[in-house]
Formats: structure tokens, sequence, C-alpha cells
């Protein structure tokens, strides 16, 4: 199955990095800073990576890239931390969505792909708005950005309660195919189904990298 984050820009192409050789001993595709990628007769060093003698090597930790068309290896960046703080901005797909609360697999941390695969509570009983008020705020395989607003006791909770903040990608309930926003709703341009959420304000319009 391919993964929901590479079918929300409308591509089904697999992200298989455990599949790329980086050339560290672990062979793993994650290089941490000064790792060996490859040769330079075999690659030229790209975005952060850099030669050295006979080696090209990572300059930061992140996941290693080849572009076999310009024969170039890169590092794409990613977040090694051990904990979230309040105020962080994360992006993260819903795993889980009840009644009151929803539970998020974090993917991005302040921007940055992070490796720590960080779990996240929104409580979607604090984002309502008016007394006696039902809303669907978000639902199960949703692409949310939230602020972290609390890390007590080791649970991260999260808020989407902010324009920018919400829903960036979302999947149709009754087809699978990518939503797109309408009238302040999102709608499936396949079998013309409605559906509504906390929306962030640039819904549909975000890069949401696999």
């Amino acid at each position: 199955m391919s993964s929901p984050w590479a079918r929300f820009r409308g591509e089904r192409r697999k992200v298989e990095m455990s599949k790329r050789e980086t050339g560290n001993k672990k062979g793993a595709a994650v290089a941490l800073p000064g790792d060996f990628l490859s040769s330079p007769e075999e690659f030229l060093a790209g975005q952060n990576a850099y030669e050295q003698g006979d080696s090209v090597r990572a300059s930061l930790p992140g996941r290693v890239e080849r572009d076999l068309s310009k024969r170039e290896v890169a590092v794409r960046p990613v977040v090694v931390a051990r904990t979230l703080k309040v105020g962080d901005v994360v992006v993260g797909q819903v795993e889980a969505a009840m009644t009151s609360t929803a539970g998020v697999k974090i993917r991005y941390l302040n921007g940055v792909e992070t490796l720590a695969s960080f779990p996240g509570t929104i409580s979607t009983r604090a984002e309502r708005a008016g007394r006696g008020e039902r809303r669907t705020y978000v639902k199960l395989g949703d692409v949310v950005r939230a602020r972290v607003v609390s890390t007590l006791n080791g649970m991260n909770m999260l808020s989407i309660d902010e324009p920018h903040l919400g829903v960036v990608a979302a999947m149709c309930s009754v087809c699978g195919a990518v939503l797109v926003r309408g009238d302040g709703r999102a709608r499936c341009d396949q079998c013309g189904n409605v559906e509504e959420r906390k929306f962030a304000d640039d819904f549909g319009t975000a890069d949401i990298r696999p």
C-alpha cells in the first residue's frame, strides 16, 4: 500500500528509503554527520553532503537521497529530537479519532522531518466554539498541523485552534480520492462527496512530503 503522504500529493510513489544504499557500515537510510555516502566516482556531493578525499560524506543528520539523473547524493535534514516543547508546531497523521479526542502520529517538528515518531493527542472538545455544537474537526487519516500546548506527564497535547492550524490534507471517506477545498468545506471531485473539518488556512495547498 502506498504512503498516504505520497497520495496527498497526487502521487502513488513509495518512498522506500530502506532500499537506498548509503555506503555507511550499517547500510541504513539515515546518515549522521561525517558518515560515508559514496565515492566521488559513484556520486557527486549534493545538498548537505561534502567531498573529503576519496569519499562523499554527510554534513548533517538526515535521510540519504540519490539522484541518478544528476549522479548526486544528498541528505534531507531530519530532527533527532527526544522530546517536544510547548509551542512547537508539528505535522502528523490522525491514527485514531474518537468523540472528543484524536490520536496523531507526528512526522514533522517545526517544519523538519523527525525520526522520533512522537504520539500526540488533539482534544477536539477544547476546539468547540459554541455550547452544544457538534462538528467534525478531524477524521482518521487526515494530515494535521497543530501546536503543542502541554507535555504534562509525558502526554503531548495538541491544539488546532489557530487559523494556520488544522487539517492540511484529507481524503474522501467514500472513495478515497484527495479532497479539495470549496465554500468552507472539503469536496471530492471524483464522487461529489462533501465533508467538513477544522481546516488550516492553506488546506489543499500545503506541500505534504512523503
